[in-house]
């Protein structure tokens, strides 16, 4: 249906991210003074569990000012209106899946992708009325965000079931995870494909009912743009990187609250971000030891990342091949993880509700 209008937004997206991206070079570390506060003004998507949690206690209390670090915050529905802000300079992080991180930062010279971020859950999401598997979707519409990883990542799974053609085959509707709920209720369409809280928010309701869920669902990933790193250095990165061990820590020992303030900004009650703790390795119950955190992202899912990428352009979804591997750099992460373990962070117990 918008495959075409989609294949040009997307061809500008990428356009330029060439085949074959060279490695980005190192990041510098800042020369400025240590001891001055970081500025940094913060994306993060008002209708994504998990970590969503994470940049609430980031925002509602002092861990960033105890690392020394001064934000502004912004919130946006899903990855690509999120990405699309980075591009354009009004945030300075991309905080999204894996297929949109890697579109946005491939159009910010210098940019990083730094960390996972948190576990999801995604899945497709039918009419109760609907009958069959994937393969009666033929003849159906489906709706999703196309600028986000879970959007293709469903598509496959229908191919596998045997649609060899959904772009022909189904009609498919380009739209924002914030409209699902009324689309599948009003009868717009007949399946979604989502994730956490308006996943389960679908099922709690009776909106609707799921398809397909994704047995090993996903991860969320964290980049900063080239202009902050220039600007601040690995020592800013490893700063930011640490704020963030912490307030996972602390988000896992005190998920009610959190959760809570997550729901006011998404608009959704608390209770439906239950499901989505559960999905995260972290927020799943408190975490005792914060040296045990790790948001290393493996090869694997490095290269699981490439498979999408590839598959998008195969679908001629992506104008350009895009090469993932260079645009991950596990540097600061270490540095940061290192100095958790060392106890070179600041007091804990003077981690205070500020907002």
């Amino acid at each position: 249906m918008q495959r075409r209008s989609f294949l040009l937004g997307t061809g500008a997206l990428i356009g330029g991210a060439a085949a074959g991206v060279l490695p980005l070079p190192g990041i510098i570390r800042a020369s400025h003074a240590q001891q001055q506060p970081i500025k940094i003004t913060l994306g993060y998507q008002s209708l994504w569990a998990g970590g969503g949690q994470i940049f609430e206690t980031l925002r509602r209390t002092n861990i960033l000012e105890l690392n020394g670090i001064q934000a502004d915050f912004k919130t946006f529905t899903f990855g690509g209106p999120l990405g699309e802000a980075a591009v354009a300079g009004s945030i300075d992080n991309i905080f999204a899946a894996d297929a949109p991180t890697l579109r946005a930062i491939s159009r910010i010279p210098g940019s990083k992708v730094l960390q996972r971020t948190h576990d999801q859950r995604f899945a497709i999401v039918v009419r109760p009325d609907f009958e069959g598997g994937l393969a009666d979707l033929k003849g159906k519409r489906l709706s999703g965000p196309f600028a986000t990883t879970v959007f293709p990542r469903c598509v496959q799974a229908i191919i596998a079931a045997g649609v060899a053609e959904p772009f022909k085959q189904i009609r498919i509707i380009n739209q924002d995870v914030a409209e699902q709920a009324e689309s599948l209720r009003g009868g717009v369409v007949d399946a979604v494909t989502t994730w956490d809280p308006t996943y389960e928010q679908l099922i709690q309701q009776k909106i609707g009912k799921v398809l397909w869920q994704s047995p090993q669902g996903a991860s969320g990933i964290q980049a900063l743009s080239g202009p902050w790193l220039e600007r601040n250095g690995e020592d800013g990165a490893v700063r930011f990187l640490k704020a963030w061990i912490i307030a996972t820590w602390w988000t896992s020992n005190h998920i009610a609250e959190a959760d809570e303030w997550f729901g006011k900004t998404s608009r959704l009650s608390p209770d439906l971000l239950t499901v989505a703790d559960k999905a995260d390795r972290y927020l799943r119950q408190p975490v005792p030891d914060i040296k045990t955190l790790d948001f290393t992202i493996s090869g694997g899912e490095i290269a699981d990342t490439q498979q999408v990428l590839d598959f998008l352009h195969q679908q001629k979804l992506l104008t350009n091949r895009l090469d993932a591997a260079p645009f991950y750099d596990n540097g600061p992460l270490k540095r940061a993880q290192a100095d958790v373990a060392a106890g070179r962070i600041p007091d804990l117990s003077k981690i205070a509700v500020v907002g």
